[in-house]
């Protein structure tokens, strides 16, 4: 299963392309008015949306809450 995650814009946007969080770099192409420090909903290495930081906070949350321990 595959989920969208929250990330943050670590660097100033360049074109459709910004580093977030864990160094990845991501395409903002549907998120234009994206800045650094904003919080997005990523999928893959496409963002889909801005969320604010309450949303993304509680999101990362549930994601910790969920991982599975392996033995």
């Amino acid at each position: 299963m595959c989920l969208a995650t929250p990330v943050q814009i670590m660097s100033k946007v360049q074109g459709v392309k910004c580093k977030v969080d864990g160094d990845k770099t991501i395409d903002i192409s549907l998120v234009p008015n994206a800045q650094k420090g904003d919080w997005l909903l990523c999928h893959g290495d496409l963002a889909i949306n801005k969320i604010d930081a309450d949303e993304a906070k509680t999101i990362l949350g549930m994601i910790k809450s969920c991982q599975h321990q392996h033995h």
